[in-house]
């Protein structure tokens, strides 16, 4: 079983509170990074090409609850918990999307690490009543062809939503904004999986996201991943 995999997205209420969130979140990814192993991805992102955008996202994957309980309890994490609350930092409560792994549907390289600007896309896939399973078949040949044939491809998962059971998620990212258009999109396993299951889907959106601070992989992850 794997452990708490969240995307959260905070709307934050001006350019300075935006600056500030994101160096509080750049702050504890350094700390997770450095010092909690169980911390595998701590990821601080913006809106790609939206200025106008004022709202921060953070991806985060944790190798069991345990070490998600111990970075929640870390003091940084407890003193933007609070800055967050005062009432003024943000427009609307935290959108937080918990993601459940599913076997075999998720892989991350190492050398995502490398690239300072990958292209990052956080997918939100409906699906009508009781049509996931149908899908999971079309996703496993999609991921299986983008982990082999597709090395610009350096983080690429589908998950379930823990508490919609008509939702997938997908958190993607790649080398370039080309070779997602170029290489991935029009790969037959693409082709195919929308030919076969654009007909169950009851929406599609995606979030384009840039990196500001963080990483997707860490030491480890390998291990955990072969556990969901």
């Amino acid at each position: 079983m794997s452990g708490p995999f969240i995307v959260a997205r905070l709307s934050t209420s001006s350019e300075e509170h935006r600056e500030e969130c994101i160096r509080r979140l750049t702050s504890a990814s350094k700390y997770a990074q450095d010092k909690e192993p169980g911390v595998l991805k701590y990821a601080c992102l913006v809106p790609r090409d939206q200025p106008d955008d004022q709202s921060v996202w953070a991806i985060e994957q944790y190798a069991d609850k345990a070490s998600f309980d111990s970075h929640m309890a870390t003091p940084h994490v407890q003193d933007m918990i609070s800055w967050m609350g005062t009432g003024s930092v943000l427009t609307e409560a935290p959108i937080i999307y918990q993601l459940e792994s599913i076997p075999d549907l998720s892989f991350s390289r190492a050398q995502v690490t490398t690239h300072s600007d990958p292209y990052i896309i956080v997918g939100e896939i409906g699906y009508k009543p009781d049509q996931i399973p149908t899908s999971i078949p079309h996703w496993a040949a999609v991921v299986n062809t983008t982990k082999d044939d597709e090395p610009g491809a350096l983080v690429y998962g589908i998950y379930k939503s823990v508490g919609d059971p008509n939702q997938l998620y997908s958190v993607e990212a790649y080398e370039s904004k080309e070779f997602l258009w170029d290489v991935h999109v029009k790969s037959k396993a693409i082709e195919e999986s929308v030919k076969n299951t654009k007909h169950l889907r009851t929406g599609l959106k995606h979030n384009f996201l840039k990196l500001e601070a963080g990483y997707l992989f860490k030491d480890g992850e390998k291990a955990s991943q072969q556990q969901t």
